[in-house]
């Protein structure tokens, strides 16, 4: 759970960096195939949104059947 949430803190303070010094965010990472273009992103991003999928995915799989089984006894 640090990871992630170190992989969300990370990312929210790349970007809030990139704000605060230049006035707004680089997006540099440009994937598609042809014409057909995904929205322009940076490693910060990726690392909030993967983040907070791991932690819904933890809290989901992990952390929620646990607190189930204990409240069960």
């Amino acid at each position: 759970i640090q990871v992630i949430l170190g992989a969300v803190l990370a990312g929210a303070l790349g970007n809030l960096t990139d704000r605060l010094r230049l006035g707004y965010v680089i997006d540099f990472v440009s994937l598609g195939i042809g014409e057909t273009r995904f929205p322009t992103f940076n490693v910060a991003d990726s690392a909030v949104v993967l983040g907070i999928g791991a932690l819904v995915a933890y809290l989901t799989f992990f952390d929620g059947p646990r607190q189930a089984a204990e409240a069960s006894q």
